[in-house]
């Protein structure tokens, strides 16, 4: 077989054209340093925004007026928030399989001390959480550092990195399939699972919480990067939809990787009413149970910690939570 290397090369000078590759792109036949896959053991990091103050893809940007401030840091939205994270989003962080991760919790230092301090009680909960109240007003320098850091003594270390939203869920067997699956991949390399569950009002008029499983490519939850030395980006600095046309993309679908919610103090809304509402007909059809009965194998394989109801009445609990008095205390 020829090399693919040599063929790319002919056909350029043929052509009298540069070939404009992706960014880690290597052919077949480049030469690569070769890792064995038991001694590939990259480092991972979780990337979160809670309530971050900054240029966003939330609906929310910072004013000079204080505006802004003032809508992210009220005591309801951000009760609301907490209550998810420390119902959803930490206890399946806590429950992994493989806990050899570290997880990056970002905000911002005009955060309210109250705030603060729970967001710091409750995410020592979970080992190798770091809460950091950043003074940049941009994503990508507030992770800056810990970009750098998991690229180690020399800034040359591969390393892997995974976003995941304040108020979503990953299965216990995320970090575990996610160090299989990126074992051996070149940095620029993104990593998408598409099988998730959707938690959503049953209806427009009421709270009460309903789920069905769903498959959506290059969804944000859980998206991951191969970063190296040529490659410094962390998850939460691309759009998550268009990845495919800049880098190389990895899925896979094989299992229920997570669980997304769509609630009444969701940051991102566009279009959500009319996708909420057609899954809305479709989970109250009469295939109802054929989807329950979907989402209880998924709950049981990859949340085992977490039952339908639970699940389904979590958005109800929510819309009761009006402030922080409303939510147990961190012990």
């Amino acid at each position: 077989m020829r090399s693919t290397a040599g063929l790319c090369g002919r056909r350029a000078k043929q052509d009298g054209r540069r070939l404009d590759l992706p960014a880690g792109f290597r052919p077949l036949g480049a030469k690569q340093a070769k890792v064995h896959p038991v001694f590939d053991d990259r480092p991972i990091y979780g990337h979160i925004r809670f309530s971050f103050y900054g240029l966003t893809d939330t609906r929310l940007r910072p004013d000079p007026d204080g505006t802004a401030l003032a809508a992210l840091y009220a005591e309801k939205r951000i009760a609301r928030r907490f209550f998810l994270f420390e119902n959803l989003t930490l206890p399946s962080l806590i429950h992994q399989t493989d806990s050899r991760f570290k997880t990056v919790i970002m905000s911002s230092d005009v955060m309210p001390d109250p705030y603060k301090e729970r967001l710091t009680a409750v995410a020592a909960r979970l080992p190798g959480a770091v809460v950091e109240f950043s003074r940049y007003r941009r994503g990508d320098y507030a992770f800056r550092k810990f970009m750098i850091e998991s690229g180690g003594p020399k800034g040359r270390g591969i390393s892997v990195h995974f976003r995941l939203d304040d108020d979503d869920a990953v299965s216990v067997n995320y970090i575990d399939r996610l160090r299989a699956l990126s074992r051996g991949l070149s940095p620029s390399t993104h990593l998408t699972f598409p099988s998730g569950i959707f938690l959503f009002p049953a209806r427009p008029d009421v709270a009460d919480g309903v789920s069905m499983t769903q498959q959506r490519f290059l969804t944000a939850i859980g998206l991951a990067t191969v970063n190296g030395d040529l490659f410094q980006k962390n998850p939460f600095q691309m759009m998550h939809g268009n990845v495919w046309t800049r880098w190389p993309v990895v899925s896979d679908p094989s299992f229920v990787s997570h669980i997304r919610t769509q609630h009444f103090e969701n940051d991102t809304g566009a279009r959500q009413d009319r996708i909420v509402g057609a899954l809305q007909r479709e989970r109250n059809s009469r295939r109802s149970d054929r989807h329950a009965a979907a989402v209880d194998s998924a709950l049981a394989s990859d949340f085992p910690w977490l039952d339908r109801a639970t699940l389904d009445g979590l958005l109800a609990r929510c819309n009761a939570v009006e402030s922080l008095a409303d939510l147990p205390p961190v012990g």
